[in-house]
């Protein structure tokens, strides 16, 4: 029981990553296989360490005036 509930954790941390690598070129999913392959907490390093994509940029919304 122990280790199931260690499983969902541990899936659970990797889709918070996947989550967080959505907007890099490697995607959501390519983040949460890695993530699995490796640990989230490393994987969570290296999203922070590289930047989001350059196609991907964060624009405000338009103000309704």
């Amino acid at each position: 029981m122990a280790i199931t509930i260690g499983i969902i954790i541990y899936l659970v941390f990797c889709l918070l990553t996947a989550l967080c690598g959505s907007q890099r070129r490697i995607g959501f999913l390519g983040t949460f296989i890695i993530s699995i392959l490796i640990t989230p907490v490393l994987m969570l390093i290296v999203l922070l360490l590289t930047g989001p994509s350059r196609g991907i940029e964060w624009h405000p919304p338009p103000r309704g005036e």
